[in-house]
């Protein structure tokens, strides 16, 4: 396993997918920035520190990349073959699998919480599937970048 390989493909696919977060965030008028709705829910914690800034709050940024790095170690567990051949089928084939996990995790994280953020959760539901679509297909070929720019290095 290569580690650096699997933080890198993870960053990319975060980066993406979060981008896309931000654009129909804008485009839909709600809130589905993934970073701000984890600031959020930790705010209604009583164990983690107050939140000040939800958009901002490193606590939401780290725990989305992290997140992002443990589903590209799943793909690298679980679907090996995606990251070596990397395809856009394949990114979404594993992208709809990511989103139907990445749904229930945010499902149950909004049913935890005592004030859950406010978003219509069906909208933010379809713009995290998408998301996923985005955020695997990214990271499969981000998986790949080190071979890619060593191939470039030798030309």
């Amino acid at each position: 396993m290569s580690l650096k390989r699997i933080i890198i493909a993870g960053a990319i696919g975060t980066t993406f997918m979060t981008l896309y977060s931000y654009w129909a965030s804008k485009k839909e008028r709600e809130q589905f920035l993934e970073p701000a709705l984890l600031n959020e829910l930790a705010d209604d914690t009583e164990v983690l520190p107050e939140v000040n800034d939800e958009e901002t709050n490193p606590m939401g940024w780290a725990g989305h990349y992290a997140q992002g790095v443990v589903f590209v170690a799943a793909y690298y567990y679980i679907y090996r073959s995606a990251l070596q051949k990397p395809s856009v089928a394949k990114g979404i084939f594993a992208g709809a699998v990511s989103g139907i996990i990445g749904i229930a995790m945010w499902e149950v994280m909004f049913r935890m919480s005592k004030n859950p953020p406010k978003t219509e959760r069906y909208r933010y539901y379809r713009q995290l599937f998408i998301a996923h679509l985005i955020f695997s297909t990214s990271a499969i070929y981000g998986y790949r970048l080190p071979d890619f720019i060593k191939q470039l290095q030798e030309k």
